[in-house]
C-alpha cells in the first residue's frame, strides 16, 4: 500500500456543514435586523442602502441554504453556539441607526468577508466546489457592503456601541468561531431595547401630511399628473417598510417567504428611488414632497395578514388599470423615461400579487386567521376601499 496522503486542507466535511450552518444563521438575521429596524429609520439614503442590503443578504442565504440542503437534513439549523447566537440577538439593539449600520458594516460585514475569504483556501476545492461558487458571488456583495460604509457612515466615529459588538464577536470566536475567544463584554448604557416602529420615521428634510392619502386619482393637466404621480413614487417607501414588517412579525413563515419578502421589500425601495431619480433628472428635490407617513401607520395597526392583504390585493392588485392608462399616454406623448420606469415597476407588482396570492393562506394561519381565504380578501378590500381609497386613514381604538 502506497503511503497516505496527508491534506493540507483544514475544512473536512463535517466541519463545513457547522462552518456553512453558521454563515447562513448570520446572514438571515442581519436580513431580519435590516427588516425591523427599516421602518424605525429616519434617513432617506439609510433606508434605501438597507432594502439592497436585506434583499442581498437573502441571496446570500439562498446561496447557502441550496448548499445546505445538498449536505444537511434539515438545511436550517441553530448554529449550536450560545455565543454566536447572543451576538446576532444583540445586533437588534441598537441605540440608533447609525450604531446599527456601524456594527453591521464595520464589525459584521468585514468578518464575514474574512471568514470566507479564509473558507475558500481550506475547503476541498473540487469535492467543495458548489460551495466556492456560492462564495465567489457572495464575496462580490460583502466587499461592496463594507465599501458602503464611507458613504453613509464617514462623519460617524466609532462608539461604545461598536466596540461591543467588536467584544460580542470575539467571544463568539469571530464567524468562524475558530478564533480565540475573549469574554463577552456587558451591554453598554447605550443599547436600547428594540421595538418594532409602528410610525414610519422620516428625517428632519421632510414635512410630513395626510391629504387624501388614498384616494383614487382624478384627471388634471397632464404635467400635473406626471408630476403628483412620479412624487407618489417617491414615497413607496412607505410599502417598502410594510413588508419590512410583515416580515420581521412573521419568524415562523417558511424561507421561501421570507427570500420573496426581501425581493418584495428591495424593490419598493427601488421604486423610491425611481420616483427620486424621475424628480432629479427634471430638477426636482424630492425631500420637498410631503410624506404621507400615515398610510403605514394606518397599516400598521392591523395583523401582518391584513397588512400583506391591504398591499397586495388592496393597493398592488387596483393599481393596474390606472398605471396602464398612464403608460399609454407616456408612450404617445413620447416620453420615453416615464414609460420606461413605469414598465419596470407593472412587472414588479405582478410578481408582489403573485406573492400576496401564494402567501396570504399561510400567513392567515400563522396569525389566527380562521376563515376561508376568499372571504378574508373580500373583507379586507372593502376596508381598503372604506379606509383607504377614501382617504381617511382611520387609526382605530382598539388597534392602538
Amino acid at each position: 500500500m502506497r503511503d497516505q496522503v496527508t491534506p493540507t486542507e483544514e475544512i473536512d466535511f463535517a466541519h463545513n456543514k457547522r462552518l456553512l450552518n453558521r454563515y447562513r444563521f448570520v446572514e438571515y438575521e442581519l436580513l431580519r435586523i435590516l427588516a425591523g429596524w427599516l421602518p424605525a429609520t429616519a434617513r432617506m439614503e439609510h433606508k434605501l442602502a438597507m432594502g439592497r442590503l436585506l434583499w442581498e443578504d437573502a441571496q446570500h442565504v439562498q446561496h447557502l441554504y441550496q448548499r445546505l440542503r445538498e449536505i444537511q437534513t434539515p438545511a436550517f439549523r441553530d448554529p449550536d453556539d450560545p455565543a454566536l447566537m447572543r451576538l446576532m440577538a444583540e445586533l437588534i439593539h441598537a441605540p440608533d441607526e447609525r450604531d446599527l449600520l456601524a456594527g453591521l458594516l464595520r464589525v459584521i460585514k468585514p468578518a464575514l468577508v474574512q471568514a470566507y475569504a479564509w473558507h475558500i483556501d481550506q475547503t476541498f476545492a473540487n469535492p467543495d466546489a458548489p460551495t466556492l461558487y456560492a462564495f465567489k458571488h457572495i464575496l462580490l456583495d460583502e466587499a461592496e457592503h463594507v465599501h458602503l460604509t464611507e458613504e453613509l457612515l464617514g462623519d460617524h466615529p466609532a462608539g461604545e456601541w461598536e466596540a461591543y459588538v467588536r467584544g460580542l464577536l470575539s467571544a463568539a470566536g469571530g464567524i468562524t468561531g475558530r478564533e480565540e475567544r475573549g469574554v463577552a463584554p456587558e451591554p453598554p448604557l447605550c443599547r436600547t431595547n428594540f421595538v418594532v416602529s409602528r410610525e414610519a420615521v422620516r428625517d428632519e428634510r421632510f414635512n410630513l401630511v395626510n391629504h387624501n392619502a388614498g384616494k383614487a386619482h382624478r384627471p388634471s393637466n397632464p404635467e400635473t399628473e406626471r408630476l403628483q404621480e412620479f412624487e407618489s413614487y417617491s414615497q413607496e417607501m412607505l410599502a417598502a417598510e410594510t413588508v419590512a414588517l410583515i416580515l420581521y412579525l412573521s419568524p415562523g413563515m417558511p424561507w421561501e417567504f421570507v427570500y420573496n419578502s426581501a425581493r418584495h421589500c428591495y424593490d419598493e425601495t427601488r421604486h423610491c428611488r425611481l420616483g427620486i431619480e424621475w424628480l432629479a433628472r427634471h430638477g426636482l428635490d424630492y425631500t420637498q414632497v410631503p410624506q404621507n407617513t400615515r398610510i403605514y401607520a394606518w397599516r400598521s395597526q392591523y395583523d401582518p395578514a391584513t397588512q400583506y392583504c391591504l398591499l397586495t390585493m388592496g393597493n398592488e392588485q387596483h393599481a393596474f388599470p390606472y398605471r396602464r392608462q398612464r403608460l399609454t399616454a407616456y408612450k404617445a406623448a413620447g416620453d420615453r423615461l416615464s414609460a420606461q420606469f413605469i414598465s419596470y415597476d407593472m412587472a414588479d407588482e405582478r410578481q408582489h400579487v403573485a406573492y400576496g396570492r401564494k402567501w396570504l393562506p399561510q400567513l392567515m394561519e400563522q396569525h389566527g386567521i380562521k376563515m376561508p381565504v376568499e372571504q378574508f380578501v373580500d373583507e379586507t378590500v372593502a376596508r381598503w376601499e372604506a379606509e383607504y381609497r377614501s382617504g381617511a386613514l382611520p387609526l382605530h381604538a382598539e388597534y392602538a
